[in-house]
């Protein structure tokens, strides 16, 4: 009786979404509003994240991994901008931006996240662009 007590409990539970998350390794397209980008900085040197959005959309990027890490986003004409926490930046669909972790120093680190959450801000209107 105990046990089909505990399972008929758990039947109306409902798990939370997963978080989508994508490797660095691969490219990402079109991705969803909401997203992480996952970078194995096992290793030293630059991990590139390459990414093509939909359209001329508003985003906060937003740095959650080690401190010590350089995060910086390169757009198509390889203009280079830190991301220390967090930025928003009116992005354009359709080329191909990197997002770019280094490790040069900190052998004992592992993994690195960023997170890209689309705004409702309308792209023409917004500033700064990158």
């Amino acid at each position: 009786m105990l046990i089909v007590a505990l399972t008929a409990s758990n039947c109306n539970k409902t798990n939370p979404p997963p978080d989508n998350i994508f490797s660095y390794r691969d490219p990402i397209v079109n991705p969803p509003d909401e997203f992480k980008i996952s970078f194995d900085i096992s290793q030293l040197g630059d991990k590139i994240a390459t990414v093509k959005f939909a359209d001329s959309t508003v985003w906060i990027i937003t740095n959650q991994g080690d401190s010590r890490v350089s995060f910086y986003i390169q757009n198509p004409e390889g203009e280079k901008q830190g991301i220390n926490s967090s930025v928003t930046y009116g992005l354009r669909g359709g080329v191909w931006y990197q997002f770019i972790a280094n490790n040069n120093n900190h052998t004992e680190l592992r993994d690195f996240f960023c997170k890209l959450t689309k705004q409702e801000e309308a792209y023409d209107g917004f500033v700064p662009k990158f």
